[in-house]
């Protein structure tokens, strides 16, 4: 890349799937994005039903007399208006219009709604449906990364039950990504056979001791929070966010093979869980008051945030350049690593005629998203809860309460 017109750039090679540099790209002035088109209609109450609208009586069949006086008066009024033309004189004709020049040609617009169909276009359809989601949310958001930890939103109370999406993200769609299904394996093949985890169950177990069974289903049935809170004792993080993959590449010299996927686009970096499923429950038949503890089943999902916000202080998340076509990423060379601001190109660039819809890519941040929220009052954070996979333990993991 040079520092004159011409810019490199990076986009997505979707046959090896990793980044694939370019040459050719240049600044556009005077553009920038959209956030004008109006938010999707919030979703109508369930108990709110359209009322059928009455119909309309019959009008009454016309009197047959009636009906021959009309005809007549419509046909001599037809007469009437045959004459009137024949004697009207025929009007000069009007002088020819000077010619009009062409309209300049502009720069369609691009608005940040229509990031989800540029996401299905790089093959990132589940990170675009939660997307669509968001901007069909009410607004619903966390002031803090602190009070995003906590669920609390702009109101300073818990997130209400539509920002919980339960059904959206499957175990099985997780498990077909390589990365996610090594620290799945590490989760339940050594993660919860951990001290540390060990000592969470012993801690969250001794409550029962006094069963002879524990099933967290019967007690919890569907409601994944309830679960979560009460019986999760392990845990594994996988991944990094969009823009942490971004700025992996913006900081190398070579291409890297850490391309955002649509795990990454629904997810970014997120954590998987394991909770309590099935306890055996046993007393010292020796009298030493001790009670014996078989962990035979565990629930293994996705708890994840979907949110736009940034840390405190810092410089908003740069999450690539994007048009209705996809997105590139935008370096600039000669920037320290260790710079404090990620080294990319502010403004929207073409690659192609700037007039041609999808030819400019505009730069997107996490407070774009955040500044159309406040704009249009909508726009809801959520929290993801994967289905559960119920993994049976061999050999049961064994604690003395």
């Amino acid at each position: 890349m040079n520092h004159g017109e011409n810019f490199s750039y990076y986009k997505i090679d979707k046959l090896f799937w990793r980044w694939k540099k370019q040459d050719g790209a240049r600044m556009v002035r005077e553009v920038s994005l959209s956030t004008d088109n109006e938010p999707p209609p919030l979703p109508a109450p369930p108990d709110a039903k359209s009322k059928a609208v009455p119909s309309l009586p019959r009008s009454p069949k016309p009197d047959p007399t009636v009906k021959m006086i009309n005809d007549l008066l419509k046909v001599a009024e037809s007469v009437s208006r045959f004459r009137t033309w024949l004697n009207t004189p025929v009007p000069p004709k009007p002088p020819k219009a000077a010619k009009v020049a062409a309209p300049k040609k502009t720069v369609p617009p691009f608005d940040i709604q229509e990031i989800p169909n540029a996401l299905r276009k790089e093959m990132m359809p589940i990170g675009a449906t939660l997307m669509e989601r968001w901007f069909a949310g009410r607004l619903n958001y966390s002031a803090i990364p602190s009070d995003e930890f906590q669920e609390i939103n702009q109101e300073g109370k818990p997130y209400p039950p539509d920002m919980y999406d339960t059904t959206t993200i499957k175990m099985d769609w997780v498990l077909k990504f390589a990365r996610a299904r090594r620290k799945y394996d590490y989760l339940i093949n050594d993660a919860i056979r951990s001290p540390a985890a060990l000592q969470v169950l012993h801690n969250k177990l001794r409550f029962y001791k006094h069963r002879s069974e524990l099933s967290t289903h019967d007690i919890c049935r569907d409601d994944p929070q309830h679960l979560h809170q009460f019986f999760q004792f392990q845990r594994v993080e996988v991944d990094g966010t969009f823009a942490e993959k971004i700025k992996l590449q913006l900081m190398a010299d070579a291409v890297r093979t850490g391309v955002p996927d649509d795990l990454t686009a629904a997810l970014g970096s997120f954590v998987i869980y394991a909770a309590i499923a099935h306890v055996r429950l046993s007393r010292d038949p020796f009298g030493t008051q001790k009670t014996t503890a078989e962990v035979t089943g565990a629930w293994i999902y996705v708890k994840d945030n979907f949110t736009f916000t940034d840390e405190l202080g810092q410089r908003s998340q740069y999450l690539g350049h994007w048009s209705s076509n996809g997105v590139i990423v935008m370096p600039l060379d000669g920037i320290a690593a260790a710079s404090r601001y990620i080294p990319y190109v502010e403004s929207p660039v073409t690659l192609g005629d700037p007039v041609i819809k999808g030819q400019v890519y505009y730069p997107i941040h996490n407070s774009d998203f955040r500044q159309w929220a406040i704009r249009h009052q909508r726009g809801g954070d959520f929290i993801i809860y994967s289905d559960r996979r119920f993994v049976p333990l061999f050999p049961p993991i064994v604690l003395y309460l």
